[in-house]
């Protein structure tokens, strides 16, 4: 039975990536507060770094660019890990967000490309959102890091006044989905407007996906 499972994963690179987002959204929790748990998450982040290459199907210029997005991205998050510098946090921070700025672009690309959707594409879709968040959330970060206080996090939840990429993580999902529990505030006028452009674009993807879908889905239908 793994058997058969690891074969369906291998020929669809794209729910591997996603499986292994949904995997560090869990596991990180447990593993942040201890340091061989941050340098696991390290680890683990560069195996998610190489699938999300992977999924994007990149070739040529393209894979090479993203091989050289992919490199500085985990060193300096390795590095961030053990060394509390603000230099580091803040490069981190940077190429995390280049890195997986290019696979979001790349894996719209793969998903744009073909007339037909593939069930691979579909988990290219997911990925793609769930990226997308990902890379709002470090440029939260960054900005936070920054310039602090750009957000707010109410009393009951942060009692130790520190806002954490975790955090910024899941505000960045309540922006792109549009939930808004209102439990983390942007105050700045520059996180105001990161906030604005992720609402925009989860809208915007949404529609986009859904469209398409409806009109191969038509296309089918007519042929």
């Amino acid at each position: 039975m793994a058997v058969v499972f690891l074969k369906r994963i291998t020929r669809l690179p794209n729910a591997a990536l996603m499986l292994a987002l949904i995997v560090l959204v869990l596991v990180y929790p447990f593993l942040q507060p201890y340091p061989h748990g941050r340098a696991a998450i390290a680890v683990f982040d560069f195996v998610i770094l190489m699938l999300a290459l992977r999924a994007a199907r990149a070739t040529g210029p393209e894979a090479r660019i993203g091989y050289l997005l992919v490199i500085p991205a985990v060193l300096l998050h390795i590095a961030a890990a053990f060394l509390p510098a603000q230099g580091w946090a803040l490069a981190n921070f940077a190429t995390q967000a280049m890195f997986h700025a290019f696979v979001v672009v790349s894996l719209l690309r793969y998903i744009l490309r073909d007339e037909v959707m593939t069930l691979d594409e579909l988990f290219a879709a997911a990925s793609l959102y769930v990226l997308m968040a990902f890379v709002f959330a470090y440029l939260f970060a960054l900005l936070e890091r920054y310039a602090p206080g750009a957000f707010y996090i109410n009393e009951a939840n942060n009692p130790d006044h520190l806002t954490s990429w975790w955090e910024l993580l899941y505000f960045s999902f309540t922006c792109l989905s549009s939930v808004g529990f209102g439990d983390v505030t942007p105050v700045s006028d520059h996180a105001r407007s990161l906030v604005m452009i992720e609402q925009m674009m989860g809208v915007l993807y949404l529609a986009l996906i859904i469209s398409r879908l409806v009109a191969m889905q038509s296309r089918r239908g007519r042929d």
